[in-house]
């Protein structure tokens, strides 16, 4: 085992796809962060757990997959209780514990809320907020054990630049056939967080002494079938960058060509840290010998769930096969109903192969993780055994849902009452 680490960074990119990154793209170019990040290993065929930001970061933060903890989609909605999470776990263990957003609201209502704050409380627009207040977090006390973690959402290319003036609308461009000058645009979103960001906070760290992870919560399509990310299951949306410093560790051996998952995170990070868990989930340690080699045949797995719609607080939400719940079904006894143009999707991936099906209308996909091209496929079956055994091997079928609070029941009740669902 490395030596037990007292420092840990996990800085996350919302809408980062594996494109937007010089060792994946030759055009990228990225001097400054690429100098400061060459001992990093790359896990090339890393996925997400969920194409949306919420449960992407629930499944970082805990380990499970959302048919684990609950948390399916964008909205507002709580996980199972009595689900362990890092933020939890490591202030347990005497760590500093502190998370910066720049879009800190769209934690609200997890577990981990109170640990996520504003980037810069003081700034109207975040991504144009300073980066003192984490830089003070980050350095000082040097000696004191942190658990850290920074979410950047400037790359959120499917509403625009975040926070530009007259910006493009990037969905718009790739609709009217215009889909390289648009990723062009993501690009420059992707490079000033990297190269003006990221640089200004990696710089003043020690590696030998710091764990570090870089990823996306999720990609964004910028493709004919999907644009953005939330509403189908796409290559591009969950395959996303892995960047990891380990002290001690040169390179991480990351299979070649087998897949690794968001959720292979928190088992990491905390046998890093030497924290016992009672942690029972697919995640897999990267560092544990015996673990690699059950890399070989692994599937890992994307959900979505938009039947209650991508947004947040829309109405319909309700009880799913498998034990799956979203949340709550009804507001004063009256049940909601299923959002007719919603969707409930799942992928699995060994890697090298991605196959998607949804669940309401029975379509399905299967095509190449490296080049996205459609691939014959005799057997479906096949595939949906794959994902089967995922549900019926799970360790956490039997948590339930949290009740509710009253700031959440009334914040409920106030946006049905506004969408017109009750009176």
């Amino acid at each position: 085992m490395a030596k037990q680490i007292q420092k840990f960074l996990l800085i996350s990119i919302d809408c980062w796809r594996y494109d937007a990154l010089s060792r994946t793209n030759p055009n990228f170019n990225t001097p400054k962060f690429d100098l400061l990040t060459q001992g990093f290993s790359l896990a090339d065929r890393f996925f997400v757990a969920a194409p949306a930001t919420r449960p992407s970061h629930v499944s970082l933060f805990t380990g499970l997959y959302p048919f684990e903890h609950g948390l399916y989609g964008q909205t507002y909605l709580k996980m199972f209780g009595g689900v362990q999470n890092l933020f939890q776990l490591f202030e347990a263990e005497g760590y500093h514990v502190f998370g910066r957003s720049e879009r800190s609201e769209v934690f609200r209502f997890l577990d981990f809320e109170s640990y996520i704050t504003a980037r810069d409380s003081q700034a109207k627009s975040q991504h144009l907020g300073s980066l003192e207040e984490i830089i003070e977090s980050l350095t000082t006390p040097a000696d004191q054990p942190k658990f850290s973690f920074l979410h950047f959402w400037y790359t959120h290319g499917g509403y625009g630049l975040s926070g530009v003036r007259n910006a493009p609308n990037l969905g718009a461009m790739v609709k009217a056939g215009q889909t390289e000058e648009a990723l062009r645009y993501y690009y420059a979103a992707v490079t000033h967080i990297q190269e003006f960001l990221l640089v200004e906070i990696l710089k003043l760290l020690d590696l030998d002494q710091w764990a570090i992870f870089i990823f996306g919560d999720h990609g964004e399509g910028f493709d004919t079938e999907v644009m953005a990310h939330g509403d189908v299951l796409h290559q591009n949306v969950a395959r996303v960058p892995l960047l990891a410093n380990i002290p001690d560790v040169d390179q991480i051996s990351f299979p070649a060509d087998q897949p690794v998952s968001m959720i292979d995170l928190f088992p990491t990070v905390t046998y890093l840290a030497g924290i016992e868990t009672d942690y029972n989930g697919y995640g897999q340690n990267w560092l544990d010998s015996s673990e690699q080699t059950s890399q070989q045949n692994r599937w890992v797995l994307t959900e979505l769930d938009s039947l209650y719609g991508v947004g947040f607080l829309k109405a319909s939400n309700l009880e799913m096969p498998r034990h799956r719940v979203t949340s709550r079904v009804a507001v004063d006894g009256e049940e909601l109903p299923r959002d007719p143009n919603g969707r409930r999707m799942w992928s699995v991936t060994d890697g090298d192969v991605f196959y998607r099906e949804d669940e309401l209308s029975g379509h399905w996909v299967l095509r190449s993780i490296t080049d996205g091209k459609d691939l014959d496929c005799p057997d479906p079956q096949l595939y949906r055994n794959h994902y089967e055994d995922l549900l019926i091997g799970s360790n956490y079928q039997r948590l339930s849902m949290q009740d509710s609070t009253e700031e959440e029941e009334q914040i409920l009740e106030d946006r049905l009452r506004d969408l017109g669902y009750i009176e």
